[in-house]
């Protein structure tokens, strides 16, 4: 079994709920450096000291993205200035970017904590390694990348976009490895194809690591036989570190928060209490070891559960969580009835006939309101076998959504694609 810190990742229960107590005091401490923490906790009555066990943690105050916002860019160090040596922002499309501010041994946390996912993953030092992400002030590309060095993988830095020419990168320098979002390795796929190659026979890549958006199991399975790989969930977020707060091993069954760096809550979104073992909420985090910008208690607003499981099989002892369900702020509501996109991914991803990529359209029909699913079909099909497909994928939706969907089947490479994260919902009720 490879481990990266094979000490850290096995480490007995106990210790490490020492030692994250240990860090979490400390990093509270941290924190009473920043103004928003330091006046949250004096009007609770908090001072760091009281922070005497873990269950303590509750007495925190939350952070949100709001909170960030507000205190852009550097209202939340908790150092001074220049002893930070980089800075990220969220992709996030809407809104002032969510900036943080890494020192240099927030950069070694980081590069560590993604080594340890990527070796879980199967990367070694023998692996040429392609990430196909931009790079630039999101983190994504810059976690994979340093994770990959970190581990001594031959790392390319392809970087965004020119789809051809990743696929001509992958023939050329024989890639075993590559990293990203799920839709645009899905797109990269379709584009190998085009282009006369069969990905799962002409290419070396085997293993694939991949985050930033939610993909259920039906989708990964289609990606690992369009590859055929191994096909590997990552989790994180920018107001951590960036990708690498959890992954998951071999044996796919939930991915291991790295707990020594990150303490992991999961609450009841509006009672904000804890939730029972296995039971969903929404994942709430603070950084344990983070010098210039300790976050304590971020709203994630990411829909999962906690694993009630001490040890995994695979020998780590860190906790682990659900794949991400859905975002508590990414539900829609469609005439009165609360919808997910992971479940009509879901319903989708179950057919052999549909291709990986699809969007949702909310719109109006007069007054009403108006659910549309557009998805492509895995090869192209006949106008009849289209529209038996589409009734098909209508009634097994109307099953799982309790309302009735209009679908349409598109051809293969209709849909845009993304290489950051694709937009699965576009709500037009707006303008209608």
């Amino acid at each position: 079994m490879p481990y990266f810190n094979k000490k850290v990742e096995t480490l007995p229960r106990k210790e490490l709920d020492r030692l994250k107590l240990k860090r979490l005091k400390s990093v509270v401490k941290q924190a009473y450096n920043v103004p928003y923490y330091r006046t949250a906790m004096k009007q609770s009555g908090i001072r760091p000291e009281d922070i005497k066990k873990l269950e303590d943690i509750r007495k925190l105050p939350f952070t949100t993205k709001d909170t960030l916002r507000e205190y852009a860019p550097y209202g939340m160090l908790a150092v001074k200035l220049d002893d930070c040596v980089e800075l990220h922002a969220s992709s996030g499309t809407t809104g002032v970017p969510v900036t943080v501010c890494y020192t240099r041994n927030d950069i070694e946390v980081w590069s560590e904590v993604m080594a340890r996912c990527l070796v879980m993953a199967g990367l070694t030092k023998k692996d040429i390694f392609q990430n196909p992400i931009p790079y630039g002030t999101f983190t994504g590309a810059f976690g994979f990348h340093y994770g990959a060095a970190k581990v001594g993988a031959l790392v390319i830095p392809s970087g965004m976009g020119q789809s051809e020419r990743q696929i001509q990168l992958m023939k050329y320098y024989g890639t075993t490895f590559i990293s990203g979002v799920v839709s645009y390795a899905a797109h990269l796929g379709q584009v190998a194809l085009n282009m006369g190659i069969n990905p799962a026979r002409d290419l070396k890549v085997r293993r694939g690591i991949f985050g930033s958006e939610m993909f259920t199991p039906g989708l990964k399975k289609k990606l690992a036989e369009l590859w055929d790989m191994d096909v590997y969930d990552i989790y994180g977020l920018t107001e951590m570190c960036g990708p690498g707060t959890s992954s998951d091993c071999y044996l796919h069954d939930g991915l291991h928060m790295w707990e020594d760096h990150f303490f992991v809550e999961c609450l009841d979104p509006k009672s904000n209490e804890p939730v029972e073992p296995e039971e969903y909420g929404e994942l709430v985090m603070t950084t344990l070891t983070k010098e210039g910008m300790p976050i304590l208690r971020f709203r994630t607003h990411d829909l999962a559960y906690l694993y009630d499981v001490k040890k995994c099989d695979c020998g780590r002892t860190h906790v682990k969580h659900s794949p991400i369900k859905g975002r508590t702020d990414d539900m829609f509501i469609i005439s009165g009835t609360n919808v997910f996109p992971g479940q009509i991914e879901h319903v989708l991803m179950q057919n052999d006939k549909v291709g990986l990529n699809y969007r949702i359209i909310l719109g109006k029909k007069g007054d009403m309101d108006k659910l549309t699913v557009e998805v492509e079909s895995k090869e192209k099909l006949s106008d009849a076998d289209k529209i038996a497909l589409e009734n098909k994928l209508q009634q097994e939706l109307k099953l799982t959504l309790l309302l009735t969907p209009e679908v349409r089947i598109l051809e293969p490479g209709t849909i845009p694609k993304d290489t950051i994260k694709a937009k699965r919902v576009i709500d037009m009720r707006g303008s209608q």
